[in-house]
């Protein structure tokens, strides 16, 4: 058990208390707060008696009851300083803390000591929320368990229903399954998330399975025609390869090098022959200028008449015939010359055909060497083609290999898709299970689940605790709650009714029956005992004098009977005769709020 004991409260600057701080120390026993307002004729309202409700409530929450704005907290006269200071003793097993509190507003401060140390975290909202972890409270529980406010806290009865479960699992330590629901939804909502992607990812990869496959057949049926074409031009390329070695087998290639070297001797005597033919023709030609030389030179001799026309001497008989041997000598030197020219003329027309002879030798040599160069470029082409087809050869091997090897890939690509199909399917069931599973959980940790289980156990003694409180507060009616926490109120008749049916006196036995049964239930089950509690204006509102007799006992005993530190504030004077414990009287004057001793005020 966990006992949270309030020692005590110092305030200054908030709300109607000033600079002078008001000090409030949490004694067991009924103590009434009260007071006068003297700014208003001595009145008892707008004292500033629910400050010490406000303050306390600040100081472990960081928020007033009112939930004013901070600028609203601050002393509207002084508008700076604002400070609450608590003092909490926590007891939990064999350890003892002392608990020490401030906030601050102008500036916005919150300082925690724990044992006189400074536990104080980095930001007012992390240092917050570890005050409520210490109190084990929401504010939710605090103000229906510690601090009822009539005029600010909507009673339990008229909240929501979705607000009264809440409430319920909290005072029932039940809140951690609806932590667990909503960690569950969460959960179930990314599984299924998971399940959308991966059903998702199943229904892609069958698609493109069924692609692959589709892929595969057309490539197999053109993988199998270009086979079929390939091993006809290996076979076709093979015949040509074979064909070309036999014809090269019976090729002969021949070496023209002496042929040219024949050739060279040949047209080596054609040229001597044209020099030798040039040299008759040369004769010849010099023959014939011999001739006609002679031709003239005859001609010149002698004359037919009796005088030399030249000399004009008489031409003699003698002159006569030497002039006809001398004609005779040039005619037969003459015919020697053409005899001569005959002869070689017949030389040269030798020469000639010796020539013509050699030359039809040359052209013949030519063909055979030019027959032998067809030969050699039918070789060299033959080559030539025998390698290109052996190179086709090669490729058309490896084109066929590649066929294969792409066969193996298309198979090993479906193969793959299969096994991430098959691996997804896994995912997919095992998402199933979970989800299955978290079904389960969430049945279990719902409404009608281990939730309703452990209300049933404990139903009965909050059943029995509510109907005690009614009792002894003479309510004319009774409430009773089912295992979801919906209430049952029947009257004295046994009429079923609704909670708003009842006066504004009988709800507020309703009320405080369920506030003490929320208080004892949250001793007995939640594990946590608060020594203090505050009523503000308990006994001002609907309760008439025999329902405040009633309640004024019922406090007396819990008082009694849980050693409780319990206040309640009033602005009616006769209230303080119900106080075992203190009175604390404030007096407002000038807008500022301040504590007096009540002995002034007692007379």
């Amino acid at each position: 058990m966990k006992y949270i004991n309030f020692k005590n409260v110092k305030i200054k600057n908030f709300l109607s208390v000033g600079t002078e701080p008001v000090s409030v120390s949490f004694n067991q026993g009924l103590n009434v707060i009260t007071g006068i307002n003297k700014d208003k004729e001595d009145r008892r309202n707008g004292v500033g008696k629910s400050t010490i409700a406000d303050a306390v409530y600040f100081a472990v929450f960081g928020e007033t009851l009112r939930d004013l704005k901070k600028e609203h907290i601050v002393n509207n006269v002084n508008k700076k300083g604002c400070e609450v200071e608590l003092d909490v003793v926590i007891k939990h097993f064999d350890k003892t803390e002392s608990i020490k509190i401030v906030r601050t507003l102008e500036p916005s401060k919150c300082f925690l000591y724990i044992d006189g140390e400074d536990k104080t975290l980095d930001s007012m909202s992390n240092t917050t929320a570890f005050i409520q972890k210490k109190f084990s409270c929401t504010p939710e529980i605090f103000q229906n368990c510690v601090i009822m406010t009539i005029n600010n806290t909507v009673p339990f009865m008229a909240k929501k229903k979705q607000e009264k479960r809440r409430f319920i699992e909290d005072i029932f330590n039940l809140s951690i399954f609806s932590e667990m629901l909503t960690y569950l939804k969460n959960d179930i909502t990314e599984k299924k998330k998971s399940f959308d992607i991966e059903t998702t990812r199943f229904d892609e990869a069958e698609r493109t399975l069924l692609t692959f496959e589709r892929q595969r057949t057309t490539a197999i049926e053109e993988r199998s025609k270009k086979r079929e074409k390939y091993l006809m031009r290996q076979k076709n390329n093979k015949e040509e390869v074979e064909s070309i070695d036999e014809k090269l087998a019976d090729v002969v290639e021949t070496d023209n090098t002496q042929l040219r070297s024949k050739i060279d001797e040949l047209e080596a005597a054609v040229i001597k022959l044209d020099e030798k033919i040039q040299s008759q023709r040369d004769a010849k030609t010099e023959k014939t200028l011999q001739i006609q030389q002679i031709s003239k030179q005859s001609a010149s001799i002698g004359t037919d008449k009796d005088k030399c026309p030249v000399c004009l001497r008489s031409i003699e008989e003698h002159d006569k015939n030497y002039i006809k041997s001398e004609k005779k000598k040039l005619k037969e030197e003459a015919e020697q010359y053409a005899e001569d020219i005959k002869t070689l003329a017949a030389k040269e027309a030798d020469y000639v055909e010796k020539q013509r002879l050699i030359k039809l030798k040359i052209k013949e040599i030519r063909n055979e060497i030019h027959s032998n160069e067809l030969k050699k470029q039918e070789i060299k082409n033959l080559n030539d083609r025998r390698l290109q087809l052996i190179t086709w050869l090669d490729m058309l091997e490896h084109d066929i290999v590649d066929l294969e090897h792409a066969a193996v890939t298309d198979d090993t690509q479906v193969d793959d898709q299969k096994q991430r199909i098959d691996s997804i399917k896994i995912i997919i069931d095992n998402i199933k299970q979970d989800l299955n599973t978290l079904d389960i959980v969430k049945f279990v940790v719902s409404e009608e689940g281990v939730k309703s289980y452990v209300v049933k156990k404990i139903l009965k003694l909050f059943n029995s605790k509510l109907a005690y409180y009614l009792k002894k507060m003479d309510a004319n009616c009774v409430v009773t709650f089912n295992e979801y926490f919906e209430e049952e109120i029947v009257d004295t008749k046994g009429k079923p009714c609704s909670y708003f049916n009842f006066s504004g006196a009988e709800r507020k036995n309703i009320d405080l029956a369920c506030l003490f049964t929320f208080m004892d239930m949250r001793r007995l089950q939640g594990d946590v005992c608060f020594n203090f509690s505050i009523y503000d204006e308990l006994f001002d509102s609907s309760l008439d004098e025999r329902g405040v007799e009633l309640v004024i006992a019922l406090l007396k005993e819990r008082v009694e009977k849980y050693k409780e530190c319990i206040m309640v504030i009033s602005h009616r004077k006769e209230s303080t005769k119900a106080a075992t414990g203190e009175i604390i009287f404030l007096e407002k004057n000038n807008g500022i709020t301040k504590r007096v001793d009540f002995k002034e005020y007692a007379a």
